[in-house]
Order: C-alpha cells, then structure tokens, then sequence
C-alpha cells in the first residue's frame, strides 16, 4: 500500500513539475504559476535587439545556446544562458520590422525565480541599444 501511494505521488509531481514551459520553446506552453519572466518592446529592429541582448547577457553571464525559427510572419530569435547560478531564457520577437519584444525568464535552483536581475538584464539591453 505505501509502494503504491509513493508511486502516484510520484507521478503526480512528475506530471506537475513537467509542466512549465520556457520563453524559448518554439510553440507557447503552460504557464508556471507564479511570475518568472518580464517583456519589454525597443523600437529597434530585430537583429539590434538581439545584439544587444547577446552581449547585455555577456556582462553578467555565459551564453550557453543561441538559435532562430520563424512563428508564422515573425522572426524569433532566442538565448539561453546562467547568470549567478540561474538559469536565463531570452525571447527576441520581431512585432514589425521596426518594433522587436524582448521576454527574459529566469529560474533559479528548485524554481525560485530573479525578477530584479531580470529587470536589470532589461535595462541592460536597453543600455547597449543607446547610441
């Protein structure tokens, strides 16, 4: 009887767990249930933005990923990288040519979340777009 109870919560927390999605997944997922990721739009064009959010990650961290897929009529380039041991996601959109949206999510160990370093990693970007 305690096997069995183990194993259904063991499945149970697997299928919860399993079920939060990252700003870099091709096709949007599940939402986590607590927020871990903050959007920005810069009217610059895509790939200023994305340059920008390459080397704003630099400063503070590593890059560990970098990729590029189309989302119907927008181009979406995105980073992953680890900022003080946590974990980073960026999600460049183009919106129009002229206008691009930046998601940046962060998850530390056990799903802890970093809004603050991901509001400066934002203003960061925002920093290496001035001229």
């Amino acid at each position: 009887m305690k096997k069995e109870t183990f194993v259904v919560l063991a499945a149970v927390a697997l299928c919860v767990l399993g079920c939060v999605s990252t700003v870099t997944d091709p096709q949007p997922g599940s939402m986590s249930g607590y927020r871990d990721r903050v959007e920005r739009r810069y009217d610059r064009p895509l790939t200023d933005v994305f340059a920008a959010a390459k080397r704003a990650l630099i400063s503070y961290g590593n890059v560990t990923a970098e990729s590029s897929f189309a989302t119907g009529t927008n181009q979406v380039r995105t980073l992953a990288g680890v900022v003080n041991k946590t974990k980073v996601w960026m999600r460049i959109e183009g919106v129009t040519p002229a206008i691009t949206s930046v998601t940046v999510q962060m998850r530390a160990a056990l799903g802890g979340t970093d809004l603050a370093m991901a509001k400066d990693l934002e203003d960061r970007i925002a920093l290496e777009l001035a001229p």
